[in-house]
């Protein structure tokens, strides 16, 4: 028994060593601040049977900087699961898992795509605002690999029209107009190493989010809020000296300094209400661009950013719940992205991705693409929350454009609970008024006041007071209306009817203010009496003046007033005045 599960263990080993790696091409794009690496490998099964499983080697430096990895059937656009295993001679072991076994003899093409930040290093650290960024990027000129490879070649892109001032020489390989390319070399045994050194220009601004914090907001009455707040820092060659709005302007170099100017955050088709701001306020250089398919904003800080320089802004924006919300009966599903395209060739350091669910969710699930941190759920009370609302939260480090991909929230929602809020609302409001409504029409007072009884009846008495004002008032403005009208009739009849009427509203209205000024004596006292007795007489000036006024009338020949005729007006806005006052010292 014990030398079955001996000889098993020997061939599972040898099976794992059954490979040889034909030919390997691989491509490293270093143009920008992620390294992308590109490698078709071309395998021939050498054990002694089918094989469904092949290794990756992947060097310490490499696997620092990882951010993500992918594998492929050449020719296919279906991803091969890619399993991270125990280290080799100071390599990275990746196992890829091929579905369909390759039988003894036959080929295999694999295609990885290996997406690897932060490992180019400014050189020199520090530049001046004129002068152009250079960095130094470690390799090896022979590929990593966990089997013997027949023939290999490495082709290392620099920066288009950019200088290449030295590359590590290892024979055969030759630099060519923005690149440098080694191999082919023939017959490399497994997990060999040659360590190169490319020094070359590559202005290309190395802006990293330190942190970008995504807020999800789901409701179900048709919307979904999404928020992002990012912290951008220039993470090249820091600028040595002051900068120089002048130069900067002129300098013939454009977008190809090594300064962050502007940049374009994609967005989903159907974003609207596209917010963008700062700490200071909103941001005006700011663009919206409506795609078939996106919505581009066209984003430029108030500033650019120089190594070492950095920034932080919101922006924010609202979506359409059907087209991103899918349910069946209480079962819903939200089905969108961890990030936005933030800007070409973004580096985030820390995401954390915060979905905000409906109140009195239950049964969440997350599914998402690759592997993120789960951290515990949150709770934040809202506008009309009982218990709040959950909150799901997930982080993940060294996040590149690759990883914007979809993650689907699934929970249980009762369709009732949508109808809590407004009935509570319409509860607070109802009990609200009614509360009102009682207390304005119920008198709630043990015992009466008789103090604050008559303080009430002496305002109604005064309030009476002035309707006399008002009416006397009244009198003289009709009378000097007939007036004015016997200017153009010249009837003397309609003008002493007028005066008639005038006499008799006036004697009537003194007649209720003794009677009103009696009654006020008995609430407020004889002193607020005496005050009111006033009105009875403070119009006796424009009174006095009826008679001359009539007759500077009937002798006048014009329309329009005469001196005698302005005193009189003038005299009845005198009292009138005269009157507020007394009414407003009572």
């Amino acid at each position: 028994m014990r030398l079955l599960i001996t000889l098993a263990l020997l061939g599972a080993v040898f099976a794992e060593d059954s490979w040889k790696a034909v030919n390997i091409d691989r491509t490293i794009d270093a143009t920008s601040q992620i390294v992308k690496i590109s490698t078709l490998y071309s395998f021939e099964n050498s054990g002694a049977g089918p094989q469904s499983k092949v290794s990756i080697a992947l060097t310490k430096e490499e696997t620092a900087g990882l951010a993500h990895i992918t594998a492929s059937i050449d020719g296919n656009k279906g991803k091969l699961k890619v399993v991270e295993k125990p280290s080799e001679q100071d390599f990275s072991i990746y196992e890829v898992d091929l579905r369909t076994p390759v039988a003894k003899g036959a080929k295999v093409s694999i295609r990885v795509n290996l997406r690897i930040t932060q490992v180019l290093e400014p050189l020199p650290a520090k530049i001046t605002q004129s002068e152009s960024q250079f960095v130094v990027f470690h390799t090896s000129a022979y590929v990593p690999s966990r089997y013997e490879v027949v023939t290999q070649k490495t082709t290392i892109r620099t920066t288009q029209g950019g200088k290449l001032l030295s590359a590590t020489t290892v024979s055969p390989s030759k630099q060519e107009t923005e690149r440098v390319v080694y191999g082919p070399y023939a017959n490399i045994p497994a997990f060999e190493k040659k360590p190169v050194k490319v020094h070359y220009e590559n202005n290309s601004p190395f802006v990293v989010a330190t942190i970008v914090e995504r807020y999800i907001e789901v409701s179900h009455w048709g919307n979904i809020a999404v928020e992002e707040y990012i912290e951008l820092v220039h993470k090249g060659a820091q600028l040595d000296g002051s900068f120089s709005r002048i130069d900067y302007q002129m300098d013939r170099r454009g977008r190809r300094q090594p300064a962050f100017q502007q940049f374009t955050t994609v967005l989903p088709a159907q974003a609207k209400d596209i917010y963008y701001r700062d700490e200071i306020g909103n941001i005006s250089t700011s663009a919206v661009r409506i795609r078939a398919d996106s919505v581009d904003v066209e984003i430029r800080p108030r500033f650019p950013l120089f190594g070492g320089w950095k920034t932080s802004y919101v922006i924010g924006y609202n979506l359409p719940s059907e087209e991103y919300l899918y349910n069946k009966g209480n079962q819903y599903a939200l089905k969108t992205k961890l990030f936005d395209h933030i800007f070409s060739d973004v580096v985030v350091e820390k995401l954390r991705t915060k979905v905000l669910l409906p109140e009195h969710v239950k049964r969440v699930k997350v599914a998402t693409p690759f592997v993120v941190d789960r951290r515990p759920d949150e709770l934040k009370p809202t506008y009309l929350d009982t218990t709040g609302r959950l909150v799901i939260v997930m982080e993940k480090n060294n996040v590149v454009p690759d990883h914007s991909q979809f993650f689907t929230v699934s929970y249980e929602f009762n369709y009732t609970d949508m109808l809590r809020e407004p009935l509570l609302a319409s509860a607070f409001f109802f009990s609200l008024f009614l509360v009102i409504i009682v207390y304005a029409r119920f008198d709630f007072t043990i015992s009466s006041d008789p103090a604050r009884d008559a303080e009430e009846r002496s305002q109604l008495h005064i309030g009476k007071l002035a309707q006399s004002v008002d009416s006397k008032q009244a009198a003289y403005d009709t009378l000097v209306e007939a007036a004015q009208q016997y200017k153009s009739t010249k009837n003397e009849t309609e003008l002493q009817d007028a005066r008639k009427t005038f006499n008799a509203t006036r004697t009537e209205e003194n007649a209720k203010l003794s009677e009103k000024i009696s009654a006020l004596k008995v609430d407020s006292g004889t002193a607020v009496a005496e005050r009111a007795s006033d009105l009875l007489k403070y119009d006796k000036t424009a009174f006095d003046a009826v008679d001359s006024y009539l007759r500077a009338v009937e002798k006048s020949t014009t329309k329009t007033a005469g001196p005698e005729e302005q005193q009189f007006v003038n005299k009845v806005k005198d009292a009138r005045n005269a009157a507020d006052k007394i009414l407003g010292s009572i």
